[in-house]
């Protein structure tokens, strides 16, 4: 009876398994792009790293002692890297804190960039909803 009981279970969760990975791949969250390393860019790495909608896929920093290290599991590029980012993961926003970060990138970058249609949305680490408000300005 015990034995029946263990078998009956162990196949109800072999069958339980696959169906839970595979609506946790359908659920893949949208990769993004913050540019900066200042300490409110950690906090949105931070926050990337919990979230279940986006996920930080690179940091942008122009200084050449940051290139190639990682923040909070993130790997740190230069802004000429980032099209490639694009095209190779379908990045969803570039996400920075403060009006002269955008400076990093050169005009040709930033013209690819708009002509892929990759939004540059402003965010504060202060938001009380910080994926709402990123989900809001990139359906508007």
């Amino acid at each position: 009876m015990l034995q029946r009981a263990s078998q009956a279970l162990w196949q109800a969760i072999g069958q339980w398994l696959p169906s839970r990975r595979a609506k946790k791949a359908t659920r893949e969250r949208l990769p993004v792009v913050v540019c900066g390393l200042e300490y409110a860019h950690y906090r949105l790495l931070t926050h990337f790293a919990r979230s279940t909608r986006y996920r930080a896929l690179a940091v942008v920093d122009d200084y050449p002692w940051h290139h190639g290290t990682q923040v909070e599991g993130v790997r740190v590029y230069y802004p000429s890297e980032v099209p490639s980012l694009v095209e190779r993961h379908g990045v969803a926003a570039v996400v920075y804190c403060h009006a002269d970060e955008l400076a990093v990138f050169a005009d040709a970058t930033r013209e690819r960039l708009t002509t892929w249609g990759v939004p540059y949305v402003r965010l504060s680490p202060d938001e009380e909803d910080i994926d709402a408000e990123l989900t809001r300005r990139l359906t508007l």
